[in-house]
């Protein structure tokens, strides 16, 4: 290491810029009376004292409190740095070597970075020369026992917490969630009304609740995360917890296997001394149901919906298997409308050929509603449908419960399989044929939760096969009022209203349909939720607070399947239901009247003068926040501002057009270049657009 020269007899001792550092490792150490890095301090200003003949004079004090000498990624030896690097300090004090770093990949970077900066580091306690090579290899051993110190101490502790995890004894860290820490018998118990909390969590989540369902109704109750109160480094204390439940928080809470009397450490799982607040059949059954492999995250993309398609997200092609995709073309009806479609998502996607392709949004939409508003006219075929859903649901219970009884002796078969392989790797086993038992092991758990979750889904399609019993009357009298109720809400009730009372509905393209062009016969498979269409018919639902917890009861759908032909044809196109009765529906497109004043179309400059005075109007508002008010991208929004560039004359001019060819004419992308030019140049481009104009006119 490079040292500073000393100044000779005959020389005055010239100032000697010096820092001190000090460190510790943790929390403990810091915030007492006379706290260890106060006491490192005190001894550095001493030794400074001693040293004032040469011009020693402390510029600043560095203090790492609370971090491990491991790495040299700490604020206060990075700020030191930097103030070697800049030439600012010459010497740096410290206690002891430790304090600096407990690594030896860190020292020799750090050796060579002080040579590199003419700075020297001064130990009031040891002796930290490096002009000889015996220095030298003194400062290497004194890091290496260092590190070998924090790295000893680190097994040591590891030990002591395999073993605490061993006889069942919680190895300390954060008192988890629905348990007290008793700290005179030193163990958890459970907590009076958190634990009674995660018991509901656990239920919930083995009836194959979904976890945000549950963090919302959670959250909704005002349910809150424990405080957790968390002091940093600084001294200061914050509030880290009182936080909403979240789905990943909840999902972490059920792998927990301390929740069913055991201890984790280090991938190893043993009986613990707490008290359990779950039993182990449904610890085992709610992580079957959370399992990401068997229950694959939704996307739930919003995607804008500008044309109000009223079944997005329920229409399904049944040749595909995929769902119908709304989307318009680019031409307009008479009312200035897009036509509306719905495309098969494989035709869509992938150009493939398919038996439905692509239907008309405005047809299959008025076929869901006026069927289901005609049903009420035909009590008969409602009847009939339930009388022969009661049959289905009997032949449906005796093959569930054929399932369930089946999957029992499975579950047990591969449990004693999975004990097999386990006594084999407590055996041994694991040293010859470690890689192929715990792929084994694996596979045997994976299909055990699988075969956890069917039994679960089976026991709930059974309760509400047992549990649905239609009324007809109820039901009539529902679907009587239906068509008025949906005629009177806004265009998003009606969807709202769709999504409550539907579960899907399923497009297949008739074999026996006329297929002449324009007339298409197609079976629409209509699956009904009839207990939520009675109650918003009865407008019994509202929002009641669940005393009991219980998760809202699924809904069995009742299934109709009406025969339609879709006539495209003509001027007013109609949609004609053959069987189970015969009724004819047309679309309401009124023919344009001769009175009638055709859309207004104004040239872009209109748009522009109206953004402007926006703008102006409110100094506050940015260019994109405008952009994203009016619901259009800020390119529009710049292109149709530079119109304001344009001369006043050709302004003037643009706002008089009234005619399409004109606009068209004079386009907002050819205004656009033409603003870009200078006021002389722009007359002469926009005269030579016009030439039948008059001269001297723009």
């Amino acid at each position: 290491m490079q040292a500073i020269q000393r100044q000779s007899a005959n020389h005055p001792p010239v100032v000697v810029p010096v820092a001190i550092y000090t460190r510790v490792s943790t929390l403990h150490q810091v915030g007492g009376r006379f706290d260890s890095c106060e006491s490192q301090a005190a001894i550095c200003r001493d030794f400074i004292r001693k040293h004032a003949h040469e011009g020693w004079h402390e510029v600043a004090c560095y203090t790492d409190a609370a971090y491990s000498g491991g790495s040299m990624n700490r604020p206060g030896i990075q700020a030191l740095k930097r103030q070697i690097a800049a030439g600012e300090i010459k010497v740096v004090v410290i206690f002891k070597l430790e304090r600096v770093l407990r690594s030896t990949d860190e020292w020799g970077p750090f050796r060579a970075f002080l040579s590199q900066h003419g700075c020297r580091l001064v130990s009031t306690t040891e002796d930290l020369s490096e002009e000889t090579p015996s220095g030298r290899l003194k400062n290497n051993l004194l890091v290496s026992v260092a590190e070998y110190e924090r790295l000893n101490t680190a097994e040591k502790v590891r030990a002591k917490l395999a073993e605490l995890a061993k006889r069942g004894i919680w190895n300390c860290g954060l008192v988890p969630y629905g348990y007290r820490y008793d700290a005179t018998a030193k163990a958890l118990h459970p907590h009076p009304i958190e634990a009674d909390i995660v018991r509901r969590i656990y239920a919930d989540a083995a009836r194959l609740v979904s976890l945000t369902e549950l963090a919302n109704a959670l959250n909704e109750e005002g349910r809150r995360t424990r405080d957790r109160v968390f002091q940093r480094r600084d001294g200061t204390r914050e509030n880290v917890g009182g936080k909403r439940f979240k789905s990943d928080a909840l999902r972490n809470l059920i792998r927990n296997p301390i929740y069913a009397g055991r201890i984790r450490f280090h991938g190893q799982e043993y009986p613990g001394q707490h008290e359990a607040i779950v039993t182990a059949d449904i610890w085992e059954r709610s992580n079957a149901a959370v399992t990401k492999s068997l229950q694959p995250a939704r996307c739930w993309l919003k995607t804008s919906d500008k044309n109000g398609h009223l079944l997005k997200g329920l229409a399904f092609c049944v040749h595909c298997g995929r769902a119908m995709i709304p989307n318009a073309c680019g031409k307009r009806d008479l009312q200035g409308k897009y036509y509306r479609y719905y495309t098969c998502g494989r035709v869509h996607k992938e150009k493939a050929d398919c038996p439905v392709r692509h239907v008309s949004a405005d047809l299959l939409e008025l076929t869901v509603i006026e069927f289901l508003g005609a049903l009420a006219r035909h009590p008969e075929v409602v009847r009939e449908t339930l009388a022969s859903a009661s049959t289905r649901g009997q032949a449906d219970r005796t093959e569930l419960r054929a399932r369930l009884a089946g999957i029992d002796p499975e579950l047990a078969q591969l449990h004693k399989r999975l004990g097999h392989v386990i006594e084999v790797i407590a055996a041994g086993g694991a040293d010859v044929l470690g890689d192929e038992l715990r792929t084994k092991a694996a596979a045997l758990k994976d299909d055990k939760q699988r075969l956890l979750v069917e039994r679960e889904k089976i026991r709930q399609a059974l309760l509400l096969s047992e549990q649905d019993r239609f009324d007809a009357e109820r039901l009539l009298a529902a679907l009587a009022r239906f068509r008025a109720v949906f005629s009177n809400l806004t265009p998003a009730e009606q969807k709202d209203l769709v999504a409550l009372c539907v579960e899907c509905v399923e497009l297949r393209a008739s074999p026996a349909g006329d297929e002449r062009p324009g007339l298409r016969q197609y079976v629409v498979r209509l699956k009904l939720h009839v207990t939520r269409l009675v109650e918003s018919m009865e407008e019994k639902i509202v929002v009641e607070r669940n005393e009991s917890h219980e998760p809202p009861p699924a809904q069995r759908a009742l299934t109709l399947e009406p025969r339609v032909v879709f006539r495209s044809w003509g001027r007013s196109p109609s949609a004609v239901i053959v069987a189970p009765f015969r009724e004819e529906f047309r679309a309401a497109k009124p023919a344009a009247d001769a009175h009638d004043e055709p859309p207004t179309v104004v040239h872009p400059i209109h748009r522009a003068l109206a953004w402007q005075r926006k703008l102006a109007a409110n100094p506050d508002v940015t260019q994109s926040a405008l952009a994203r008010r009016e619901r259009v991208t800020g390119a529009t929004l710049t292109y149709h501002l530079k119109l304001l560039s344009l001369v006043p004359e050709i302004q003037a001019f643009l706002l008089r057009l009234k005619t399409a060819p004109e606009f068209r004419r004079f386009s907002l992308r050819k205004m656009m270049v033409l603003a870009e030019l200078s006021a002389d140049a722009q007359r002469r481009r926009f005269a030579a657009m016009r030439p039948n104009a008059a001269p001297g006119t723009p």
